[in-house]
C-alpha cells in the first residue's frame, strides 16, 4: 500500500513540475552585425586579469550570439589614440564606431578594492608574497556608436581571498595568471558569468 501511493505522489509530482524550455537572451546583437570589444581595463592592481576577463567575455558572446561578428579593437588608450581623443564621450564614440566601422562596442572596467593583507613576514621578505583578501568589481557597458548612447549595463562583484598575492613595485596588488593557483581563473570565471547573462539563453520551467 505504502508503494503504491507513493508511486502515485511521484506522478502528481513530476505532471505539476512541468517542464523545462529554453529562453533566448534578453539582448540580441544579432541587427549590430559587427561588434567591436575594447579591452577590460584595471583598476588599484597590476598583472593580467584585464586580458583574462577580456579573453573569456569575447568567448561567451561570440559562444552564445552566433550571428555576430567580434571585432578586438585593443585597450582603452588605443582606441582612443586612433581617433585623437583622450576620453571615452560622446564625440569619441561616434569617432570610434566610424574609425573601426561598427555600429556598437563593448568596454569593461575590473576594480579591485579592500586589500587586507595578512603578512607573513618570513615569507614577505622571501618573495613579494602575501595571503590577502579584497574586493573586485566588474562593470561593462554596450555604447552605440551612432548616437553615443549606453545600450546596455551591467556589473558583478565578488569578494576574494588568495593563498599568495604578489605585490607590484608600487605596492599595488598584481595577478599573475601563469600562477599555479586556480583561484584567479574561477574568479573572473564567475565575474563574466553574471556580467554576460543578458547575452545568454536561459532555462525556465513551466507547467504543463
Amino acid at each position: 500500500m505504502f508503494k503504491k501511493a507513493l508511486f502515485i505522489l511521484t506522478l502528481f509530482t513530476l505532471a505539476n513540475c512541468g517542464h523545462v524550455i529554453l529562453v533566448p537572451p534578453e539582448i540580441d546583437l544579432t541587427p549590430h552585425k559587427s561588434v567591436g570589444l575594447i579591452s577590460f581595463s584595471i583598476e588599484n592592481a597590476e598583472g593580467q586579469l584585464e586580458e583574462l576577463a577580456t579573453q573569456r567575455f569575447l568567448q561567451v558572446i561570440t559562444r552564445f550570439q552566433t550571428e555576430i561578428e567580434v571585432i578586438e579593437l585593443g585597450t582603452i588608450d588605443e582606441v582612443l589614440g586612433k581617433v585623437n581623443k583622450k576620453t571615452l564621450d560622446y564625440e569619441s564614440t561616434k569617432d570610434i564606431g566610424e574609425f573601426f566601422n561598427v555600429a556598437s562596442f563593448f568596454y569593461g572596467e575590473i576594480k579591485v578594492s579592500d586589500v587586507k593583507p595578512h603578512i607573513d613576514i618570513a615569507a614577505l621578505i622571501r618573495s613579494l608574497r602575501i595571503r590577502a583578501s579584497f574586493d573586485i568589481s566588474m562593470t561593462s557597458r554596450l555604447f552605440s556608436s551612432e548616437t553615443g548612447a549606453t545600450l546596455w549595463t551591467d556589473s558583478s562583484d565578488r569578494k576574494g581571498t588568495l593563498a599568495f598575492l604578489s605585490m607590484s613595485k608600487d605596492r599595488l596588488p598584481y595577478f599573475d595568471i601563469r600562477d599555479q593557483d586556480e583561484t584567479y581563473k574561477r574568479l573572473i570565471e564567475d565575474l563574466i558569468y553574471d556580467l554576460t547573462r543578458d547575452f545568454r539563453p536561459s532555462k525556465r520551467r513551466v507547467r504543463r
